[in-house]
C-alpha cells in the first residue's frame, strides 16, 4: 500500500481552528510557513488516518481525539514500523521523526485501563530537514 497525504493544515493563532489547505510549505529547520507552533523538535505534527479509524471505532473517545491538532494526516503508514530517528521523504521535501508516539493523558480512560492506545502510537511529531512544497495526495516514502 501506498502512503499517501489525505489533509493538511496550519495554525496561524494558538487556541484557535486550523486553516484546511491543498498545498503547504515546510521550511527546514522551522515548520510549517505561516504556522504557530513552529521551531524546536516538533516543528511539524503528524497523525496517521488509521490511529483516527481507531479511534472513531471505540466505544467512547479518548482525551486526545479532540485535543492532538496535527499539520498533515497521512494514511498508508503502520505506528509499528515508524521510529524516532526516520525521514519520511515526501515530494522534494524532507521531515526526520523526532517523536514516534506521543505522551497519554492520566485522566484517560485508555491509560487507566491499560489499554494499548493506537491513537498516541499515530501521533508523530518532526522537524524539517529539506524545505519544500507539499499537496494532499503526495506519496509519502519512509526511510
Amino acid at each position: 500500500m501506498t502512503a499517501n497525504i489525505v489533509s493538511l493544515t496550519q495554525y496561524p493563532k494558538r487556541g484557535e481552528p486550523g486553516i484546511q489547505l491543498a498545498k503547504m510549505e515546510l521550511l527546514a529547520g522551522i515548520g510549517v510557513r505561516g504556522d504557530s507552533h513552529r521551531g524546536g523538535d516538533r516543528q511539524v505534527s503528524i497523525l496517521l488516518a488509521e490511529a483516527v479509524d481507531w479511534m472513531d471505532a471505540q466505544p467512547e473517545n479518548g482525551l486526545c481525539a479532540g485535543r492532538f491538532r496535527e499539520n498533515i494526516r497521512i494514511t498508508g503508514l503502520s505506528p509499528e514500523v515508524i521510529q524516532s530517528g526516520c525521514s519520511l521523504l515526501i515530494g522534494d521535501t524532507v521531515l526526520q521523526i523526532t517523536a514516534a508516539s506521543k505522551y497519554c493523558f492520566d485522566q484517560c480512560r485508555f491509560y487507566s485501563e491499560e489499554t494499548v492506545c493506537y491513537f498516541s502510537k499515530g501521533a508523530l511529531f518532526a522537524t524539517v530537514v529539506q524545505s519544500g512544497e507539499i499537496r494532499i495526495g503526495d506519496a509519502v516514502f519512509l526511510t
